[in-house]
């Protein structure tokens, strides 16, 4: 085995302990079992097996639109897609738990428009979920599940404190590969991609690709600081351009969705940018702080009243200095809804004062699931002839509302056993399901040929009562 320059480093320095002047044998033996006990441990290592029992798989059910197609934006979301059927689409995201109750954090594309949505744990359990709540202009979203048992969870860091350069780790399920940790650092902050007018992204190098929407992006003290949710993709893998949601901003929106399922925030609804060294040479700025207005999105500026156009420079917030946007979506958010302030602006070198309402925040209404107690099988078989006369069990489709479209099993596979029982027979297959409702069991093991390749799958059986 060739050593590492970890392993050469170690042993310069316990050849330098040993052979050192003025250190006893027994001061040596001592320092020489730390050292190796130092060597033998990983931080990123440590990190992982404290926080990843908290970060979760989410998997969405949700009827296809006919325009949807694969998009050649450079600029996409993190979340996996698969369509199993000509009107399902099973997506794949993650989460991560932010409280022992079953409180689950991720991303609103992740559960948008969803027919079902299923949370997998990391010891296995798989659970139903309901959306608590979600902000309509940032891509976060409340869900929760009911365990029998407190779940492990991750606290928050403070993302103002990261810096660019700092390790970070990221945990989630990229194309449907569980528990999958890659490792980099901060490549920026306050990144704006023109996301939403609240952007404040922190960019990564850590390996982020489908999957990974909602994931924890963690520091090195195993906090989260972020969540990851966009990727630069020209093609379909990571190339090194991933950014996150503060963990300041995540924490601000679940906190008021947990303590009320609302979010109650202000907002200006105006786009801002940084000033930049250039840009304030050329509109006059009288330095490089404030927030630099790109667009007023409001119906034409009326909610604004024109008060506020596009390269105007926000100063001050009711008397308080703003020192970028981030800091003026801040005290908006935290200013009462409706409530008037003064913003001071400064427009081509001139200063003047203007009164404006704050709005409120706008919320996406939660995800209506279909009522878990009233889902069907949603399994439709059929007969197929197989070899040397014998007849095949084929599945001829799925409802998307029902247990099976969570299963894995797909249009045109074929089912062999359900429950090791060999089938020859739709009505055979339907019968060994209902024989595994009646005795209350969840899951029935279906033994299934899909692409000659054979695969158990455990299919969700719904408890009909007598």
């Amino acid at each position: 085995m060739r050593p590492t320059r970890r392993s050469l480093a170690t042993f310069i320095l316990l050849i330098a302990i040993v052979f050192s002047p003025g250190i006893s044998l027994a001061d040596s033996a001592g320092i020489i079992a730390a050292v190796a006990a130092n060597a033998g441990s990983d931080p990123i290592a440590a990190v992982v097996a404290k926080v990843s029992p908290a970060v979760v798989r989410i998997i969405t059910v949700r009827i296809a639109k006919p325009e949807e197609a694969k998009s050649g934006s450079q600029v996409a979301k993190a979340t996996s897609t698969d369509q199993t059927a000509s009107d399902q689409i099973t997506a794949t995201g993650s989460g991560f738990i932010i409280e022992p109750t079953g409180f689950i954090a991720t991303n609103r594309h992740v559960v948008e428009d969803a027919a079902a949505l299923f949370v997998e744990t990391s010891d296995g359990e798989r659970y139903k979920a309901s959306v608590v709540g979600m902000p309509g202009k940032a891509d976060m979203a409340l869900i929760r599940i009911k365990a029998p048992h407190s779940l492990p969870y991750v606290p928050f860091g403070d993302s103002d404190k990261v810096r660019v350069g700092d390790t970070v780790i990221a945990i989630g399920s990229p194309f449907g590969f569980d528990n999958s940790v890659t490792a980099g650092i901060i490549s920026a902050v306050n990144r704006d991609i023109m996301e939403s007018p609240f952007d404040d992204y922190l960019q990564t190098d850590a390996a982020i690709n489908h999957g990974n929407s909602g994931g924890p992006l963690f520091n090195t003290a195993g906090e989260v600081i972020g969540m990851n949710s966009v990727i630069f993709a020209p093609g379909t893998g990571s190339v090194g351009l991933g950014f996150a949601i503060p963990s300041n901003d995540l924490h601000f929106v679940f906190e008021r969705l947990m303590r009320t399922g609302e979010i109650s925030a202000g907002m200006l609804p105006i786009y801002t940018q940084q000033v930049s060294w250039m840009l304030k040479q050329a509109l006059n700025a009288p330095d490089l702080q404030g927030a630099l207005v790109s667009s007023v999105h409001d119906d034409d500026g009326k909610m604004m009243h024109d008060k506020i156009k596009p390269g105007d420079i926000i100063l001050s917030f009711n008397g308080e200095k703003v020192s970028d946007p981030r800091d003026l979506a801040r005290k908006a958010a935290k200013a009462p809804i409706g409530s008037d302030v003064a913003l001071e602006i400064c427009q081509d070198g001139i200063h003047e004062t203007v009164h404006v309402k704050i709005h409120e925040w706008p919320q996406s209404k939660p995800v209506v699931l279909h009522d878990p107690a009233n889902r069907k099988l949603g399994l439709q078989l059929a007969s197929a002839p197989g070899d040397k006369g014998t007849s095949l069990v084929t599945v001829a489709a799925i409802d998307p509302m029902g247990t099976a479209a969570n299963s894995g099993i797909q249009k045109g596979d074929v089912i062999l056993e359900v429950q090791q029982t060999p089938v020859s027979k739709p009505e055979q297959a339907m019968r060994l399901f209902e024989d595994q409702s009646e005795t209350r069991h969840h899951y029935a093991a279906v033994l299934v040929r899909h692409d000659k390749k054979l695969s158990w799958m455990p299919l969700e059986v719904p408890y009909q009562p007598e």
